[in-house]
């Protein structure tokens, strides 16, 4: 009974032993392709993108100081109003400089009264000095008197003017449209000249700088298409243009600043959001251009898959250029035409068979 055992033992171990395998199925086994997808290699032009961060500041902002001291009677627009060139925007208390505005304009009265009364008496010593009737003492005093109250009239006229001129500086006013940024001041404060009242914006266009490095900066102009996006709306790009490019690179970070102004007709872009700028300055010509994930790395090569013969993969080794977004451009080892294996690579070797997904392009 043990020797029945015994035999049918080795003779199961045998018919599992892996040389005693059918011949035609582990042929099989080995022949199985592999599925992969390709995609038809084929030329088109890369355009050359320079790509920075800048923040967004207002195209102009200016803070407004008061040229006169005052008490601030009343403030027109307050923070996030819009104002048009010219509009009042604070407004200090006019009674003293009115009242020397009054003052002024008296002692100029009088002094034209003292001047007319001078030009009469000096018209007649014109006329009694070739007579004789008086000295010529007497004529050079009364010529003096007419050119003292000719300049005092002269004199009067100007602190009319400044005085003026300060009574209107009661009224400050914005230098353009735009926007206020902050107010500075509240009604009932004494501000003395050079305190500053309002912090006025112009958002219709907003501006962006950025830095470049030596590299892209030789190749910008202010032709040059721009775009610009904020994490704010990443769904929109706004239209911009190269405004202003440096001269001079800074000695600390050997880049070029570059500034881009970009149109804001419905404000939706506001100071202080970060921008990403694009910027393309040229564009290459039938660039063969290809995924970059479709490249391995391997033993301090670069290598891609193609497909040749309807099932065979072949390993082709190439030299890589730019990178647009996702893409890479291929410099050497590859052509128009090649199909590119581009899932399914990492697991090929050099002869593979392999099976075409029928979703491939």
């Amino acid at each position: 009974m043990k020797t029945k055992l015994i035999l049918l033992g080795l003779l199961a171990g045998l018919l599992t032993w892996p040389g005693c395998r059918p011949p035609q199925e582990e042929k099989a086994a080995e022949a199985k392709p592999r599925p992969v997808n390709i995609l038809v290699v084929a030329r088109r032009d890369l355009p050359i993108v320079v790509r920075a961060v800048g923040r967004l500041v207002s195209n102009r902002e200016v803070v407004l100081s008061s040229q006169v001291s005052g008490i601030v009677q009343s403030y027109g627009v307050d923070t996030g109003d819009a104002v048009a060139a010219g509009q009042p925007v604070v407004t200090l208390d006019p009674i003293d400089y009115r009242l020397s505005l009054d003052e002024a304009r008296a002692n100029l009265q009088a002094a034209r009264a003292r001047f007319a009364a001078a030009r009469n008496s000096f018209q007649r010593a014109e006329q009694l000095l070739p007579q004789k009737v008086i000295t010529p003492e007497v004529y050079d005093k009364v010529e003096a008197e007419y050119k003292a109250t000719q300049a005092a009239v002269s004199q009067a006229e100007i602190m009319v003017d400044i005085d003026q001129r300060r009574l209107d500086k009661t009224v400050i006013g914005a230098p353009f449209d735009g926007l206020v940024a902050q107010r500075l001041v509240e009604i009932g404060q004494n501000i003395n000249i050079g305190d500053p009242v309002m912090a006025i914006a112009d958002m219709a266009r907003m501006r962006v700088k950025i830095f470049v490095n030596e590299q892209d900066y030789v190749h910008l102009d202010r032709a040059d298409t721009v775009r610009v996006r904020v994490e704010a709306y990443p769904e929109t790009a706004f239209a911009g243009q190269v405004d202003k490019i440096g001269v001079k690179a800074d000695s600390h970070t050997n880049t070029f600043e570059v500034e881009i102004l970009v149109p804001n007709p419905d404000l939706l872009l506001k100071a202080g959001l970060t921008a990403m700028v694009s910027i393309t300055v040229d564009a290459i010509r039938d660039a063969i251009m290809i995924p970059q994930d479709c490249v391995l790395f391997r033993e301090n090569r670069r290598e891609v898959f193609v497909v040749t013969g309807g099932d065979q993969a072949d390993a082709r080794e190439v030299t890589l250029g730019r990178v647009d977004g996702s893409t890479v451009r291929i410099l050497e080892g590859l052509a128009p035409g090649d199909k590119l294996v581009i899932t399914g690579a990492q697991y090929l070797k050099d002869g593979d068979r392999v099976a075409i997904a029928a979703s491939s392009s």
